[in-house]
């Protein structure tokens, strides 16, 4: 089943217009039995006695033996149908017999020393007389046809009618329903500038109205805490930078060297915080350049980690991308870093290699170490989340690295994929859109 009619099959106009279908049903159902009931129980309790007295009439005129001849003016003048068994044969007025073996008969009685029968058919009343060997029938039209036919397409087409305009109305009724759910979407995306217009008075219009100030709230809430945390930032780097200078002092090699180390980790903290902050805002542009990627990985990997990680089999020329070079550079290097800090000594390097797919070209690092759990998996790349609680100096980072790479994957309309095996290593794939340029 496709997302479209499964999305139709729970939207709330259908289940109300399903709602109407089955009330109408229900109904046209329910009054049409009523009325059914009713007419045949007043037609029981109140025109029949009248019915059989006017027949009983007719067969006085016409006699016991029957006249014919005075039954066939009978049947003119009266619209009635009149049928004898006799002696004589059977005659009827309208020239064919009627089939008294499949009438319903409803009530017997006798009157005036004749038996009488009460029938009916789906389209006519009859009255039934027996005098010894003679039966007289008389049948009457029925003030109504019961069931089928052109009469009942009527109701149902009046009622398909009244469905059609009352489906309309609730999709229009409910059409901002549709409006809020994609403002809804474009929000959780991440574009917090996103309003939602619904020009309506009622629940709806008020829901909108809700959202767009909730929306207004995260806002300034969102942008007061990353103005304060770029503010704490950089006023951090100038102690900083004075404690730096202070250490260098220091006679004490093994002290200095000691907090010089804790020193490099608040600033890659600091550098890692601000670089996410300014990623998260929108207003802040990548400086894309058309970069070769299979160069760039080169280019990192024998500037600051040769010797320690492998590069496989890199086109060359490698994808020319239009990328931020410094923020792809970032992301590698990180990559890196988490790799070589969890691979033990003897186990073999990790490696760099490029996969082109369809639409995107991934930026590969794999390593042959002590892998990540299953429970861990989906939270590496939070903020601040660490696999083992205890930050002990020899596992160092802040748990930041993997979730600015992400950052800077989605950036340029990428993604982070990671997957792993416990004691046998990790592998995390950057994704990149393919979008190659010309080469200058």
């Amino acid at each position: 089943m496709s997302l479209w009619s499964r999305h139709k099959r729970h939207a709330l106009a259908g289940k109300l217009v399903l709602l109407f279908i089955i009330s109408g049903v229900i109904i046209v159902s329910v009054v049409g039995l009523s009325i059914s009931h009713g007419f045949h129980e007043h037609f029981r309790e109140t025109l029949q006695p009248h019915l059989v007295r006017y027949l009983e009439y007719v067969q006085q005129d016409i006699g016991m033996p029957p006249d014919r001849e005075r039954a066939r003016v009978l049947a003119e003048q009266l619209n009635l149908e009149i049928q004898i068994v006799d002696a004589q044969g059977v005659w009827s007025s309208r020239g064919t017999q009627v089939d008294l073996a499949t009438l319903h008969i409803q009530r017997r009685f006798q009157q005036n020393g004749i038996d009488y029968e009460l029938a009916d058919d789906r389209s006519r009343h009859y009255l039934i007389g027996h005098k010894g060997d003679v039966k007289l029938v008389f049948s009457l039209r029925r003030s109504r046809e019961e069931g089928g036919g052109w009469r009942a397409v009527y109701p149902l087409s009046i009622l398909l009618l009244l469905l059609a305009v009352l489906f309309h109305l609730t999709r229009r009724l409910f059409k901002p329903i549709d409006i809020i759910d994609a403002g809804v979407k474009r929000f959780a995306t991440g574009d917090l500038g996103h309003r939602i217009n619904v020009c309506r008075r009622d629940e709806l219009g008020g829901l909108a109205a809700s959202f767009n100030a909730m929306a207004d709230d995260i806002q300034r809430m969102l942008d007061a805490k990353r103005q304060l945390l770029l503010a704490v930032s950089h006023e951090l780097r100038t102690p900083l930078t004075r404690a730096k200078v202070a250490v260098d002092l220091l006679e004490d090699d093994k002290r200095r060297v000691q907090i010089q180390e804790d020193l490099n980790e608040i600033d890659t903290l600091i550098g890692e915080l601000l670089e996410i902050e300014r990623l998260a805002t929108r207003h802040q542009a990548l400086h894309k350049t058309p970069c070769d990627l299979g160069a760039l990985i080169a280019d990192v990997v024998n500037g600051a980690y040769r010797g320690k990680v492998n590069i496989d089999d890199l086109p060359h020329p490698g994808p020319v991308l239009d990328v931020d070079m410094a923020r792809v550079k970032l992301l590698l290097r990180n990559l890196l870093e988490n790799s070589l800090r969890f691979t033990p000594e003897r186990a073999p390097a990790p490696t760099v290699h490029l996969e082109s797919f369809d639409g995107y070209v991934a930026l590969v690092v794999q390593d042959f170490g002590v892998g990540i759990a299953s429970e861990h998996l989906a939270h590496v790349m939070e903020p601040f989340y660490r696999a083992d609680a205890a930050r002990q100096r020899e596992t160092g980072g802040y748990g930041l690295g993997l979730y600015l790479c992400r950052m800077i994957a989605e950036a340029h309309q990428g993604r982070l994929e990671i997957t792993s095996t416990p004691g046998q290593g990790t592998t995390i794939k950057a994704y990149f859109l393919k979008r190659e340029t010309s080469r200058m």
